[in-house]
């Protein structure tokens, strides 16, 4: 994606987080100023990712949406993005921000998809700080065994497996178990089917 903009930035959010930092090729004056003065509440990518209403969805600004006084003071440090993409997956979302005034509109949807598979690469990471205990229960919920079925395995209560499934939700990122379980059905299975 870095040869497609000038300049980029994206924060990744677990469900219920507030951005406070990004990831970026902007300066870090940029940075700092953007969340010292909490841009992100008028910022058009932040607005736009609300719409989406937790989907994911791509969109270039138009001049007219990119005629504010934080677009005038975000030019001087050349961030003055004009594509948007949000990724959304299991209740965690990328926002994402590039500079490319040359770009054209189709070329936004191999960018978004690019973007979506960024977010899901960074998610699949997490999958590789599991415990082993975790990643044995994960193979059983894998396996498809009820939850009373792993609880009478493991010698604890279906409070307890609960609880289990919500620490490994909070450990990836993720608002739901059936999100966490893709991810790590995702990542197992990569390393092991080889890629033709």
């Amino acid at each position: 994606m870095q040869e497609s903009f000038s300049g980029f930035g994206f924060v990744i959010l677990s469900p219920g987080e507030v951005p406070t930092s990004a990831e970026t090729s902007f300066s870090a004056e940029w940075h700092q100023r953007y969340f010292d003065h909490k841009f992100h509440a008028v910022d058009p990518v932040f607005h736009f990712t609300k719409q989406c209403g937790g989907r994911s969805a791509s969109k270039l600004l138009s001049q007219e949406e990119m005629s504010s006084p934080l677009f005038e003071e975000a030019r001087q440090f050349g961030a003055d993005s004009n594509f948007i993409s949000v990724s959304a997956f299991g209740g965690n979302r990328m926002i994402f921000g590039g500079v490319n005034h040359d770009l054209d509109g189709r070329a936004a949807p191999a960018l978004h998809h690019a973007c979506q598979a960024a977010h899901k690469t960074v998610l699949l990471e997490g999958v590789d700080n599991l415990s082993d205990g975790q990643v044995d229960f994960m193979e059983m919920c894998e396996e498809g065994l009820l939850d009373k079925q792993i609880a009478s395995e493991l010698r604890v209560s279906i409070s307890a497996i609960a609880q289990r499934k919500k620490v490994i939700c909070s450990k990836l990122g993720v608002s739901n178990f059936r999100a966490a379980l893709s991810l790590y059905s995702i990542r197992k299975w990569s390393g092991i089917i080889p890629m033709i």
